[in-house]
């Protein structure tokens, strides 16, 4: 017997004979379904159990089950009276005791394994990350909410907040508006804004609450644009996907609030599957002041005075770029950004280097700017530390406080301070303005200019509208902040990116730590493209650090994500390593 298990057509796996005392088994439906969390990718798909008689068991309930001399995790998805010969083992085992958690429904179950099927995943890789507390809200309270409002129409909309109010304060009053209309989830990047956000009217969690056993009436996500959105480990997931498959299985609202969206984002609202509703502001509600560094200087003497007058005022934030990134590379004559033919960043790893795509490792010996055609090179970034040396040169008599990961500035400054923040760790206080220094050093990949406007907007608002950059004042990023209307600036970039064939308007995956088999990885891709089992438009890259590199179209997503896992499947049938896989990651590098 053959069992469809949700996209693939399984063959049942025999496992080794287990003996086992004779056990009293339930009079009724005696036989159950369960998915077992083996930790062998192969071995994805239901078993058969026998409940005993005195264990109450549901349908999505979590228990413990032998499984091959072991005891581990399973999920009951199904219970029914007679044995359909799921496990082909000699004799049919009972389960061991039900075990403490959420019940999982079958709409849930429908949602996680949409879910394990779009990362190429087994479905327990997304079960681990259901949370295993939280208010569960349930379906009839959840089903009265929607008849309430009329209408099993669901919204997913887009809200931008203002650039002349705090954003926790903006946050707090929107959030309070939508949870008016019945329970809601709130899905932040980072814990210290749920900290700052936290209210009894309305559920705030990381990003595994997206896959809540729970039912609501409305899903937010804030700055959806976030990094740290993305799941690291696997399935690497990111919140704005799963939020958008959660929406489209269970009709919840959906809102996606925040000063800038992502590209990805980005093309949702132009295609229409997205509203946006902009923020209205006033005219001049926003202030820019650009100046240009072509000499290397740290802030250009234009922009001396007024740091001044801003001092005599609140404190002036600074943003620096985060440790850890990488060097990007722009024109020292029109600061136009350095890119590859491919579409990728070039970065240097040192100054003696030559120029490297981050992508496609490709080097430029003899870079040349795109733009302007100079020759000579401006790199981005300096060290938070460097940077407090050169403010306490130009401002003496000026306290300088330095906030990081590592050691964050909590409570109120002096009035002329400057207060050096790196992203993310910026304290929430009131400032005279904001300043950004070497802005698009925030990293060498693609998505340096997304995240360039994002930080922009949002320390912005932090600044009542006052903002000092070191950037030429010519630049697409100054109108998009001046008018604060983001959508053209990203369209722009997003219309170089459809050209490149470069998400989002492609679907990407990356085989990691697989420099001995790459040769042959790639040989194996190539030949799937030619024989129709992967789309003929597709595109491989063997990179220099042993990862391979595919894009498919958005339209192919279903059927090449079949095919990856049934790669990785092969793979674990025949006794070789699973690769690393990560589908559309938040970078490509």
């Amino acid at each position: 017997m053959n069992l469809v298990w949700g996209s693939l057509l399984v063959s049942p796996l025999k496992l080794k004979r287990e003996s086992v005392g004779k056990v009293p088994i339930a009079s009724k439906n005696p036989y159950l379904s369960v998915l077992v969390d083996t930790g062998v990718f192969h071995l994805d798909q239901p078993y058969e159990y026998t409940l005993p008689e005195k264990i109450e068991i549901e349908i999505g309930d979590w228990v413990s089950v032998p499984f091959n001399g072991r005891n581990c995790l399973g999920l009951v998805i199904d219970r029914y009276s007679k044995s359909r010969n799921l496990t082909a083992a000699a004799k049919t085992l009972p389960i061991n005791r039900k075990v403490k958690g959420a019940n999982v429904s079958r709409k849930h179950l429908d949602f996680y394994q949409a879910v394990a099927a779009r990362w190429a995943v087994p479905v327990f890789d997304v079960l681990r990350f259901i949370p295993k507390e939280g208010n569960q809200q349930p379906l009839d309270i959840f089903l009265r909410g929607n008849a309430k409002n009329g209408s099993n129409q669901a919204r997913r909309t887009y809200l931008q907040l203002k650039p002349n109010q705090s954003e926790i304060e903006q946050l707090v009053q929107l959030l309070g508006e939508i949870a008016s209309n019945g329970p809601t989830l709130v899905i932040v990047p980072e814990a210290k804004l749920a900290k700052q956000i936290e209210r009894p009217e309305y559920q705030v969690g990381a990003r595994g609450s997206v896959l809540s056993t729970s039912y609501y009436q409305n899903v937010v996500i804030i700055r959806e644009e976030s990094g740290h959105h993305y799941e690291l480990k696997s399935p690497g997931f990111n919140t704005r996907d799963v939020a958008l498959l959660r929406n489209e299985i269970f009709k919840e609202n959906l809102f996606f609030i925040g000063f800038s969206p992502s590209f990805e984002m980005t093309r949702l609202i132009n295609i229409g599957f997205v509203g946006y509703k902009e923020a209205r502001i006033e005219t001049g509600a926003v202030k820019v002041t650009a100046q240009s560094s072509l000499s290397g200087e740290l802030i250009p003497s234009a922009l001396i005075k007024p740091v001044r007058q801003y001092l005599s005022k609140d404190p002036l934030l600074v943003v620096v770029p985060a440790k850890g990134y990488g060097l990007a590379i722009s024109c020292a004559n029109c600061r136009n950004i350095a890119k590859c033919n491919c579409g990728g960043k070039l970065t240097k790893r040192n100054r003696a280097e030559d120029p490297v795509c981050n992508i496609c490792q490709t080097k430029y010996p003899e870079w040349k700017c795109a733009f302007c055609n100079k020759e000579r090179i401006y790199l981005l970034g300096r060290g938070i530390e460097r940077i407090a040396e050169e403010f306490g040169r130009s401002f003496p008599n000026t306290e300088i406080h330095i906030s990081t990961k590592d050691k964050q500035i909590e409570g109120l400054v002096g009035k002329r301070s400057i207060m050096l923040a790196t992203v993310g760790s910026v304290p929430d206080l009131k400032y005279s303005a904001v300043l950004f220094l070497d802005g698009l050093a925030l990293g060498a990949d693609l998505r340096s200019e997304e995240r360039y406007l994002a930080l922009l907007m949002r320390y912005t608002a932090a600044a009542n509208g006052k903002v000092l950059l070191v950037d030429r004042s010519e630049h697409p990023v100054i109108a998009a902040l001046t008018r604060w209307k983001p959508l053209p600036y990203l369209e722009r970039i997003n219309n170089e990116l459809q050209e490149a064939g470069l998400p989002p308007f492609s679907r990407h995956a990356t085989f990691k730590d697989c420099a001995e088999e790459s040769d042959r990885i790639f040989a194996g891709l190539k030949s799937a493209i030619r024989e129709g089992r992967l789309s003929s438009s597709s595109q491989i890259y063997q990179l220099q650090d042993g990862q391979i590199s595919l894009f498919f179209p958005i339209k192919e997503g279903s059927k090449s994500t079949k095919f990856l896992y049934e790669f990785q499947k092969r793979r674990a049938i025949a006794g070789k390593r699973v690769l690393k896989l990560r589908i559309d990651s938040y970078d490509l590098s």
